[in-house]
């Protein structure tokens, strides 16, 4: 990873809306008997793209951007089927088998279950699930008797759904569908695993008179998203559109360094730092005007000992461009990697009051700040539409850990008004 990284910013030409679309054909079948299973749910994860198989089992996805994408298939009794696959490469009819749900081990599973779950961590998961900001209070979760909750001895909690949970985003205009495979939340480090996937279907389709109000909010939840970020990485356009990366490695603390070198020249002498120069003007002794220099200076060694308590090393902020953590990963795929952490800023948008609220380090805020650490020192795979993989590598913090919820998601087929596909 210490190579020298190159980036091309002409990834993006895949996604551009002059490329044909993609259709995507194939069958759903049991593993075990071989017959076909109708009604399975197909669809590409996060995108409004999807339908359900007929009486044999047959489906068909037509109009898929060109680009690699997750095929979702789920039906009642089986184990889901996920499949990172591009569709412009499945020349042939796509057979998908499915299997049986091990049913014994829901069994065990289901003992294991708080049967006050929803009293009593049911406002726990809405807040992490669907959020606090502004949207949250206009979007529902419309079936909590699906979920199951967990203890676990090492202070976590689990969550479970036995069927998909079923979301209503009135703000955005999305009824939103989402498998959830994965929740862990850790009380001791307040940290969130989650893992899904979700089918959006636009409100706007059965509403159409609200589909202004829709696209408005809409691109106000996408502005400066961690989507939209990926989407200007990929394009190595990041400061054109509103983002700043700096470093948030350590450095020697450059004060302190000074401090020390001070004290071992001169030990305990008086140190005598210049505070201003006065110029005056005067008559010299000729009879002539002059001007005359005053310096006035002060003893600073209480100041340069002051500096000497401060820590040994000091967050560094500096500027980091795209294209010194950016390579290519393959056709239309890029790779991130920053071997400290990182912090974003988007700088074209204010952050709301509730965020603020939440502690005294936001109220110092004007705009949203967030930031990357790479968990197992390894990179982030980013794709044209803003999917990324290898997400459980990536822990994200700050802005985006409050922001990133289900009141605010967006599918990855979603793009603003004037933005080519």
């Amino acid at each position: 990873m210490m190579k020298k990284f190159v980036y091309l910013p002409a990834f993006i030409l895949f996604y551009f809306s002059g490329f044909p679309q993609n259709i995507l054909r194939g069958r759903v079948i049991s593993e075990e008997t071989k017959k076909a299973l109708p009604f399975a749910s197909v669809y590409l994860n996060n995108t409004t793209l999807g339908s359900t198989t007929n009486e044999k089992g047959a489906f068909i996805l037509p109009n898929i951007p060109p680009g690699k994408v997750t095929l979702i298939v789920s039906c009642i009794g089986y184990e889901s089927y996920v499949k990172f696959i591009d569709p412009g490469s499945e020349t042939k009819e796509l057979t998908i088998s499915l299997k049986l749900k091990p049913q014994e081990l829901e069994g065990v599973v289901l003992q294991a279950f708080d049967p006050d779950g929803w009293q009593n961590w049911g406002k726990l998961f809405k807040d992490l699930f669907i959020g606090s900001s502004p949207n949250a209070l206009n979007c529902h979760l419309e079936n909590p008797e699906v979920l199951r909750f967990r203890v676990n001895a090492d202070h976590t909690l689990s969550v479970f759904a036995k069927k998909p949970i079923l979301v209503m985003n009135y703000t955005l205009g999305y009824e939103i569908s989402y498998k959830l495979e994965e929740f862990s939340f850790d009380f001791s480090s307040s940290l969130l695993l989650q893992k899904g996937y979700a089918f959006f279907k636009d409100l706007s389709v059965v509403h159409p008179k609200k589909a202004a109000r829709y696209e408005k909010e809409r691109k106000n939840a996408y502005q400066g998203s961690l989507m939209h970020f990926m989407r200007a990485f990929f394009e190595n356009h990041l400061d054109s559109s509103g983002f700043e990366m700096n470093s948030l490695a350590k450095i020697s603390n450059p004060e302190k360094d000074r401090a020390k070198k001070l004290f071992s020249l001169h030990k305990d002498s008086v140190f005598r730092d210049t505070v201003s120069v006065e110029i005056e003007r005067v008559t010299l002794p000729n009879g002539k005007p002059g001007l005359q220099k005053t310096v006035n200076t002060a003893d600073s060694a209480a100041f340069y000992k002051k500096i000497l308590r401060e820590p040994d090393s000091v967050i560094s902020h500096q500027l980091v461009l795209a294209d010194s953590i950016g390579f290519a990963a393959g056709s239309n795929v890029a790779g991130i990697y920053f071997n400290d952490s990182l912090e974003v800023s988007y700088k074209w948008k204010g952050i709301p009051v509730t965020y603020k609220t939440l502690s005294w380090e936001h109220q110092k805020e004007n705009h949203p700040v967030s930031q990357f650490v790479f968990m197992n020192k390894k990179p982030v795979y980013v794709l044209g539409n803003g999917y990324y993989y290898d997400v459980y590598d990536l822990k994200i913090t700050g802005y985006w850990a409050w922001w990133e919820t289900m009141a605010n998601q967006l599918p990855y087929d979603y793009f603003p008004p004037g933005k080519l596909k």
